[in-house]
């Protein structure tokens, strides 16, 4: 049985965020299509009762997209070249945070999606985005270099990267 997304596919351990202002909610998302094949025979066979075989994962495919959470429509929706584990932050100030495994962490309006930042932290991405007041400075964090055997990224340091805002 063909599945889009796959056995790794959809949302991911990093969930939505929502904007109250805006009714919207933003999803990081996976689609990263396999096929399930069935066992033969089922006698030991571990849960998925035979085995997946996953696309090659450069037709793998990451999403970020704004919904609207009263009619369920979509707003916009951003395409990366690769899944989007990280999580997504929104801020009142009418922005959405994210990052991505290519590296990139990423400021959009959260109205229209429009892209206004990028930054390469150097490794891939793919845990939480946060943001908080010290002294009325805000301040956006996220951790880089997080890697996992479940998805193909280079190998590299933890590092915890935090952003000033204006």
């Amino acid at each position: 049985m063909r599945a889009c997304p796959g056995l790794l596919g959809g949302v991911e351990w990093n969930g939505p965020a929502y904007h109250p202002e805006l009714n919207l909610l933003y999803t990081p998302s996976v689609d990263w299509c396999g096929t399930f094949v069935a066992a033969e025979e089922f006698r030991g066979q571990r849960w998925l009762g035979g085995r997946f075989e996953g696309d090659d994962y450069d037709d793998a495919r990451g999403y970020l997209t704004a919904t609207d959470a009263a009619t369920g429509a979509i707003r916009w929706r951003y395409t990366s070249p690769h899944p989007m584990l990280a999580a997504a932050t929104t801020t009142s100030a009418g922005l959405v945070f994210t990052a991505e495994l290519t590296g990139d962490f990423l400021a959009f309006d959260a109205a229209d999606g429009t892209e206004l930042l990028r930054f390469n932290t150097g490794a891939p991405n793919n845990g939480g985005v946060v943001t908080y007041d010290i002294g009325g400075e805000q301040y956006v964090g996220l951790m880089s270099g997080n890697t996992s055997s479940l998805w193909p990224t280079p190998p590299a340091t933890a590092t915890v990267i935090v952003f000033g805002l204006p």
